[in-house]
């Protein structure tokens, strides 16, 4: 029986962490029950401890122990988990036990095997019990894959349909956690492995491998060198998250018949620039008596005040086939992108499939944020904290 809105599992990690201390004081917290989730009782016990008021139920499970596994998704409505890297840890079997039970999913992969292996085992049988099974819902792919939606919707209410769509980071501040680096390294090393050939690594369309209208030219990231973009009047360079966002936002476009469509992601040497300066200006954070870990260890992440002085920026502009109609949109936020922003954006998924999931019109399978939550969720980011947190704006139409 369920007994839990949201079960947060991996709660005692950094971001895991985060995240719970977001849920403990949201201001909707007489609406939803929820608990904490993990392998390790005696860390559960302190996190638990420090929340105070909050004191959410307490559950020990461990992905090599699948009865615990099924048992706590058994309890919940929502399953949010942060226990990654996914493919190393066992995160299959959280997405199985919620598949077949009907639960609800949201996690923070970036690791795009990991994904289509979710794909290829769960989504129809998540589609059959109606889980919406959600990769990917913190910095990324959130902000790219809703600022997709939202720019090709402002052309569709003209009629009109996208067939290119560009995005341009122009801000990105923060630092890394010890879970970042270990995702990153094994994203390097994947065409190395040998557990995967070329062609899977290389293929933009790995996450939507069934799709209509693929473009048979398209590259992963589409944004594949230095070049100055006159639409955001800046110089735009290969960024590191587009291998993770790019093929998110192309299950988007796939699912939601808005194929054949381009997509190409960078970052400008100004958001780098911008970043560096927020880093030399604390003294990578020595002036203030809290450095940034250069290489940080698993469960270790950015300081707080670099948590609290990063922001992120990501501009997008969809055009018509003819090149006669386009439309640009912004979406922006306040926080260190990888941590207090993803721990916001994830505790706002998971609140969202809990609370308002019946808005949105896709029912369940393995999903992006943009197919399973769409505008409900984008409301939803930007109400958060009075509409200081993330803003979704549209800057011109033509």
């Amino acid at each position: 029986m369920t007994a839990h809105d949201i079960v947060l599992y991996g709660a005692t990690g950094f971001v895991g962490q985060l995240v719970a201390e977001y849920l403990a004081r949201h201001p909707e917290g007489s609406r939803f029950s929820w608990a904490i989730a993990g392998r390790n009782p005696d860390k559960l016990n302190a996190l638990r401890t420090s929340l105070a008021d909050a004191a959410p139920e307490m559950i020990v499970a461990d992905t090599s122990d699948r009865p615990s596994i099924d048992a706590m998704v058994s309890k919940a409505r929502v399953v949010v988990t942060t226990a990654g890297p996914y493919a190393e840890y066992g995160g299959d079997a959280v997405v199985e036990a919620c598949a077949k039970q009907g639960r609800h999913y949201a996690d923070l992969s970036g690791e795009y095997w990991f994904q289509r292996a979710m794909i290829d085992q769960f989504h129809e049988e998540a589609q059959r019990t109606g889980a919406k099974i959600v990769h990917a819902a913190g910095i990324d792919s959130v902000p790219s894959d809703l600022g997709t939606q939202f720019v090709i919707e402002q052309l569709e209410r003209r009629g009109k349909r996208a067939a290119q769509v560009k995005a341009l980071f122009t801000d990105y501040a923060g630092s890394f956690s010890g879970g970042s680096k270990k995702t990153l390294e094994a994203l390097e090393q994947l065409p190395k492995s040998g557990k995967y050939d070329a062609a899977f690594c290389s293929d933009p369309y790995v996450l939507a491998p069934r799709a209509e209208g693929k473009l048979e030219h398209e590259t992963v990231t589409g944004w594949d060198r230095r070049r100055f973009d006159r639409d955001f009047r800046a110089l735009g360079v290969p960024f590191f998250m587009a291998p993770i966002n790019a093929r998110i936002v192309r299950r988007s476009l796939a699912l939601s018949g808005r194929l054949p469509c381009s997509y190409a992601e960078g970052t400008s040497v100004g958001a780098g620039l911008k970043a560096g300066w927020l880093w030399m200006s604390r003294g990578l954070g020595y002036f203030v008596g809290a450095p940034i870990p250069l290489s940080p260890k698993p469960g270790q992440g950015p300081p707080e005040w670099l948590r609290r002085a990063g922001k992120f920026r990501v501009a997008l502009k969809a055009t018509s086939a003819t090149v006669e109609h386009a439309a640009m949109v912004d979406v922006r936020g306040r926080g260190d992108p990888g941590y207090l922003a993803t721990s916001k954006i994830l505790g706002e998924v998971g609140l969202c499939l809990a609370l308002g999931h019946e808005e949105a019109p896709r029912s369940g399978g393995v999903l992006t944020p943009a197919l399973a939550l769409g505008s409900v969720l984008r409301e939803r980011l930007a109400a958060t904290e009075r509409g200081e947190f993330m803003q979704f704006r549209v800057l011109a139409e033509t």
